[in-house]
């Protein structure tokens, strides 16, 4: 299991600081409004913009990661020895 808290470790730091730096970005020139990160990003991937193509992929990986850490804390409450 700790092979498991390893690969969210690393990619949660693999795809946090660049997102974190490409939002930092886009707020800076006021970009979009609050609260409407998602659709702007999403019109940035429709367009090809890679920034944008990015910021939804690790948006989809961070959903699967929360998704697969729900489903490994159920599965391992209901194998409790």
């Amino acid at each position: 299991m700790d092979i498991v808290k390893i690969v969210y470790a690393v990619i949660l730091l693999a795809l946090a600081i660049p997102n974190a730096i490409i939002d930092y970005k886009h707020r800076k020139k006021n970009a979009y409004p609050h609260g409407n990160a998602w659709a702007y990003y999403s019109q940035l991937a429709k367009e090809g913009n890679w920034e944008g193509k990015f910021m939804m992929w690790s948006g989809y990986i961070g959903i699967v990661a929360i998704l697969s850490i729900i489903a490994l804390t159920y599965y391992r409450l209901l194998t409790w020895d």
